[in-house]
């Protein structure tokens, strides 16, 4: 079999509803039909946000919110629905068997995206638990219970849970780390910019920094009341939701707004920065995400990596890399924004999953959407891209990559275990920090 060609985009249909239609690709591609039940767009727990924020020790923090999805939320499988609860649910994530037990171990808190829950972080949790880091993932105010509980939800909400969680984080740990995607990406910026010495590095992966339709998205306050449902729709899978009321895309704008004027009044990030973005996104502005790294990254550990599926732009940086995206071993041809925190070997969003992702009108062909359903095997890009000729084609949900990238991030924490484990030796044999 010849390589394929790369895959070409659809252009979405000019129009206010289809443009903030496409605002939807933030909570994914679901097949166009019927709306979501009354249940779903009911608002029913998360009444009460700041009092099931972390406290004094995590594992309380996961029993509170875990017995809030437990009285609100609703199973995407009746039948299964205990064990979509453990996965949805925040998790504390140790360091794998294999550290050594006097090594210390440094704590990252994970930050998931809009309308998906901690479950999408627990690759990476597992690449910093072989990295010898804890990582506490949590799950934002108005998410894994049902889309009706983000119809009143604050941004403020969000930043009061991320900063309590890292607060914790900071009196047991030497080492802090915050690793967000997509929106928990642009919430890590927001708190790190603002108190620049209460964590050690930040990892923004598809970093919801600056988004396409960025002018549309920002008229979302004011178009909450009047339309208060961006999508509705069933969900398509346990782990996220199908519907977006408007007042998450505000929420969103708000947290990008606040991490804006941290930035400015703060100025440089002093802290190590890591940027992971794929060229092919279709939700982030991914150009005006490197102008904001080379304008803000202070840090001279900063590294911003692009994955490009056709030729990358001619922007030399020393600060910026560029890497291929195509996989013809496992079939990939480019990296959507739900793609890049993926393992291959993810048994839900993974090669071999149970989920795949086939897309929805306008985006795709009705007849390009059932070949991708009825296809044994598909090959994997971005919206409504195309496949090689006679083949299906499904929205990348994974990383074929993802070795790489733990290759990458090790190499970018490095430093951090040496200075937790120059804390841990004492005053005399420390080394100097990383300067703040």
């Amino acid at each position: 079999m010849t390589d394929p060609q790369p895959l070409r985009p659809m252009r979405c249909m000019p129009g206010l509803a289809l443009v903030l239609t496409a605002l939807g690709l933030l909570v994914g591609c679901a097949p166009a039909g019927p709306p979501a039940s009354p249940d779903e767009l009911r608002r029913s727990g998360w009444q009460t946000p700041s009092a099931l924020a972390p406290e004094a020790q995590f594992e309380d923090y996961v029993d509170r919110v875990t017995q809030e999805l437990r009285a609100h939320r609703l199973p995407f499988d009746p039948s299964n629905a205990e064990a979509e609860l453990a996965l949805v649910a925040p998790f504390r994530m140790a360091a794998d068997a294999t550290c050594p037990s006097s090594e210390p171990r440094g704590i990252v808190v994970l930050v998931h995206g809009l309308s998906d829950t901690p479950f999408a972080m627990r690759d990476l949790a597992s690449v910093f638990a072989r990295m010898c880091f804890e990582s506490r993932a949590l799950l934002l105010p108005g998410h894994g219970t049902r889309p009706g509980d983000l119809l009143r939800v604050d941004h403020r909400d969000w930043l009061h849970h991320l900063e309590a969680a890292v607060a914790q984080a900071r009196r047991e740990s030497p080492v802090v780390v915050l690793a967000g995607f997509s929106l928990g990406a642009s919430l890590a910026l927001a708190s790190a910019a603002e108190s620049p010495g209460k964590v050690d590095a930040v990892i923004g992966v598809s970093p919801a920094y600056r988004i396409r339709s960025n002018f549309l998205a920002r008229q979302a306050d004011w178009m909450a009341p009047i339309r208060p449902w961006l999508l509705s729709r069933p969900r398509e899978e346990f782990a996220r939701y199908g519907s977006m009321p408007t007042q998450g895309i505000s929420a969103t704008m708000a947290v990008l707004g606040l991490m804006d004027e941290r930035l400015q009044r703060h100025g440089p990030l002093q802290v190590p920065w890591l940027v992971v973005q794929s060229e092919d996104d279709e939700v982030v502005d991914v150009a005006a995400n490197r102008r904001l790294f080379e304008a803000r990254a202070g840090h001279p550990s900063s590294l911003l990596v692009n994955y490009f599926s056709d030729a990358p732009p001619n922007e030399p940086s020393s600060r910026v890399a560029w890497t291929p995206a195509a996989s013809t071993a496992l079939r990939v041809v480019g990296l959507s924004h739900l793609s890049l925190h993926i393992s291959p070997d993810n048994p839900h969003y993974g090669l071999t999953g149970h989920y795949r992702n086939c897309g929805s009108t306008p985006y795709r062909e009705e007849k390009d959407i059932a070949a991708c359903q009825r296809a044994d095997q598909v090959w994997y890009g971005v919206g409504g891209q195309s496949p090689p000729v006679g083949q299906a084609g499904a929205r990348s949900t994974f990383n074929p990559h993802f070795q790489a990238l733990e290759r990458l991030i090790g190499e970018f924490l490095g430093p951090l275990r040496h200075q937790a484990q120059a804390a841990a030796a004492g005053p005399a044999n420390a080394h100097p920090a990383l300067p703040h």
